[in-house]
């Protein structure tokens, strides 16, 4: 059983990294999306002062139209989840998922100048799907972990920020090999649709092993019609949902105040700071994948292994609810690091060191208070609940994203 334990472990991890892995490359791929949207018509660089309205657009429409579906979808799961079977949901999803970014990854070697704004659009098209399908998957995936102990929550939870690390480390690699855009683009998402392959992998023998079997309690398929798959009767009908909600509010509002600022900055705000390094190769090709990107994910990693370790504030501790607020103070510390010139915003923080402190604090502060928050959670209910509400937490992170995606419009504006 303890061996079989630390195999499913390495599942959830493996999993939870598939649950981010598309936004994760997709935000990360900045330079790519740049080259894509860039104007054409006077073979201009990407790295210039002004950027084509494509450009200005991709960031902000890409971060709402992930979220507006992922939250859809997340409170769909947990109002529905129990009507569909679990693996069924998991399975399909991330099949989905696997197609989605296979096409990405096959446009990178299509010639898209001569129709921007149409790629534009079958970008965003590809997005809203790939996201509604990462939803599921995230969704059913939190459900299951919810039936296990604690620790295997944390797995997921620091699997999505390694998911985070992987696409960051997989983008420098990309870049560092000094092929064309189109062509370390290729490679990278590529690395994307691998992961997701071994995702799916894990996922099946997973669900096999005796382990899994124990904390989901399966059952015979004619009992499974009667129970929830998890083998108890799963809490039905609205004032049943409703229930749930009131015993574990406070911790979905701490997870949504989390996403909702660390969304709003991190990346439509964020990729507006520049270096002030004079060093041409570290200020255009490396200052964002490194600082924004992989320092932002290695942070976010370390913070919830850390939360893992501590848990520490206790449950139902109010210092945890003041941690969360606390947050909010990096949107205007990130406004006043270096960008350009011209905005109204007066550049207080130059250097690039007062970037990359808010930045690691920014990032361990959201792994730490978003992991302990989601690992509570599901344990302020009695165990025939967990799925369930694992499920509504799932929802108030992706409420949290939605939120976090829609102000980034206006702070990226004034940015």
């Amino acid at each position: 059983m303890v061996s079989k334990g630390g195999v499913v472990y390495a599942c959830f991890l493996l999993l939870g990294l598939g649950t981010l892995l598309p936004w994760n490359f997709f935000i990360t791929a900045q330079s790519y999306w740049d080259y894509k949207f860039r104007d054409t018509s006077n073979n201009e660089t990407v790295h210039r002062p002004t950027q084509t309205d494509l450009q200005r657009l991709y960031t902000p429409m890409q971060v709402c139209f992930s979220q507006i579906p992922n939250f859809i979808f997340l409170f769909i799961n947990a109002l529905f989840s129990h009507k569909l079977p679990q693996r069924l949901r998991l399975l399909v999803s991330l099949s989905l998922m696997i197609i989605f970014f296979t096409l990405t990854t096959i446009l990178t070697q299509v010639n898209t100048d001569e129709w921007q704004l149409g790629f534009f659009i079958l970008t965003i098209i590809i997005i809203i799907l790939i996201n509604s399908s990462g939803a599921v998957f995230q969704g059913g995936l939190f459900g299951v972990a919810g039936m296990f102990p604690e620790k295997y929550m944390t797995a997921v939870v620091s699997g999505q920020a390694l998911g985070g690390v992987f696409a960051s480390g997989a983008r420098i690699i990309s870049l560092s090999i000094g092929a064309e855009d189109t062509i370390s683009a290729f490679v990278y998402f590529m690395f994307a649709v691998v992961v997701l392959c071994f995702t799916l992998l894990a996922f099946l023998y997973m669900s096999k092993t005796d382990f899994y079997k124990h904390y989901t309690n399966c059952q015979a398929p004619e009992k499974s019609q009667e129970k929830g798959e998890s083998g108890v009767a799963a809490p039905r009908g609205l004032d049943a949902q409703v229930a749930i909600f009131k015993e574990i509010w406070p911790l979905g509002l701490s997870v949504w105040g989390v996403f909702a600022v660390t969304l709003g900055a991190f990346p439509a705000l964020c990729v507006k700071v520049i270096s002030a390094s004079a060093n041409e190769t570290w200020a255009h090709v490396y200052f964002q994948p490194v600082v924004t990107f992989l320092l932002f994910n290695v942070g976010d990693y370390l913070g919830r292994q850390i939360a893992g370790f501590i848990m520490w504030p206790r449950r139902g501790s109010r210092v945890l609810y003041v941690m969360v607020a606390l947050r909010v103070v990096f949107i205007p510390l990130f406004l006043l690091c270096n960008h350009n010139p011209n905005s109204v915003i007066p550049t207080v923080f130059p250097h690039d060191a007062w970037y990359i402190l808010f930045m690691m604090l920014f990032s361990l502060s959201n792994g730490y208070c978003s992991a302990l928050s989601m690992m509570y959670g599901p344990k302020m209910v009695t165990e025939d609940k967990a799925e369930v509400a694992s499920s509504m937490m799932a929802a108030m992170l992706g409420l949290g994203l939605l939120t976090g995606g829609l102000s980034s419009f206006a702070f990226a504006l004034i940015g």
